[in-house]
């Protein structure tokens, strides 16, 4: 669908809800998705809707944008003719209202432009408690399908007139475990190098924490025989090779342009440009700067690939990440770094790692699976298949 101002260019501009007016950016050409979502929706997550609606223009709106872009803005106010303006310049095929807010003037001009409609609780809050009555109702009567959480009072929906064949559950829009990219030659080579042995990786470490990694191997290699660790400093990594040396450890390098020596007891990269491959490659991963900071690494990058997840105590700026895998049994947790001895011995056992790793993937994949429902839901629609 091609972009159709209005008359006298009064679609190009919307009166947002600090009362002010800004021209809007020009219509993609196309088909469009309008999502509306909850306020603490996870970037990666809006980022994985954008990727699984690859084939359409998608247009985001929240209550607030820290930093609007041309197709992420403040959802406009709920005066009727501001709506009006909004929905005349972007002409969306479908809105997908996400989020607990009382959306009930932006559904009804909606319908009246006659765009398809779709409501989901992304967030699994509900509705705004204020929102009720027959405005509830009418709100509830524009959407043929609707898509709630597991925990949602499906009978108080009943009440107001939602049947449940119109129900479709699924679980809140969560942060997604995305793959970072991978260097596959590189993974190839080393796999091929080194063959079965037991690896784990100590990623994003610091120089502070090498004393306990080196520690936990040394204790580790008398429980699992020829095992290997991988280092991928944050930062500092000729010092670290200065310390893995003094220690009397076979160092190797991990790097793109060498085949790792097969002997090696332990390899360093320079940096983390190829963790991921790393990790890939390692049964268990410790994420570097949770024993003493500054700062822990993102565990999502260790689910991704499979590799069970050790951490210590520190967890900012990913503490909601670590406390979604805690609550799912998810993760090894030394409390101290005289614990990350044992809790790396007990993560490298072949049924718990496997127990790990599998309970990481399904904590960094329910996002995914959310996406995936919302994507195959909002394509139904717009082909005016039943799903």
């Amino acid at each position: 669908m091609d972009s159709q101002p209005a008359a006298n260019g009064i679609s190009a501009l919307l009166r947002t809800v600090r009362g002010g007016r800004v021209p809007l950016p020009p219509r993609p050409k196309g088909q469009l998705v309008w999502l509306h979502l909850p306020q603490d929706t996870p970037t990666d997550a809006v980022a994985a809707l954008r990727l699984a609606l690859e084939d359409f223009s998608v247009l985001i709106t929240q209550v607030a944008v820290a930093k609007p872009s041309a197709l992420h803005m403040e959802l406009p106010s709920g005066r009727r003719g501001v709506i009006d303006q909004f929905i005349a310049h972007w002409q969306p095929d479908i809105l997908l209202w996400g989020a607990p807010e009382n959306g009930l003037a932006v559904v009804r001009r909606a319908a009246k432009a006659s765009m398809k409609l779709l409501f989901a609780d992304l967030s699994e809050q509900g509705l705004s408690p204020s929102f009720r009555g027959r405005h509830l109702t009418e709100f509830l009567q524009y959407f043929p399908h609707i898509l709630l959480g597991k925990t949602a009072d499906l009978g108080w929906f009943k009440k107001h007139g939602l049947k449940e064949e119109q129900v479709v559950r699924c679980k809140p829009l969560a942060e997604v475990a995305a793959p970072l990219p991978e260097n596959e030659s590189l993974l190839r080579r080393v796999s091929g190098a080194l063959g079965p042995r037991p690896i784990w990786c100590a990623a994003g470490v610091s120089r502070g924490e090498i004393g306990a990694v080196l520690a936990a191997h040394r204790h580790a290699v008398k429980a699992v025989p020829n095992l290997l660790l991988i280092i991928a400093p944050r930062a500092a990594a000729d010092v670290i090779g200065a310390k893995v040396k003094a220690e009397g450890w076979r160092m190797g390098a991990a790097c793109p342009d060498e085949v790792p020596d097969p002997k090696a007891e332990i390899l360093l990269a320079q940096n983390t440009d190829n963790q991921p491959t790393w990790m890939r490659l390692a049964t268990v991963s410790y994420m570097g700067g949770t024993l003493y900071g500054p700062e822990a690494a993102d565990p999502f990058g260790a689910v991704a690939v499979g590799s069970a997840v050790l951490c210590g105590p520190v967890q900012a700026p990913f503490a909601h990440r670590y406390a979604r895998l805690h609550e799912a049994g998810a993760l090894a947790f030394a409390e101290t770094n005289g614990a990350l001895p044992a809790r790396l011995v007990a993560a490298l056992a072949p049924d718990r790692s496997a127990e790990l790793a599998m309970q990481g993937w399904a904590v960094g994949s329910e996002g995914a699976e959310t996406v995936q429902i919302v994507a195959r839901e909002i394509c139904a629609l717009l082909e005016g298949e039943a799903v």
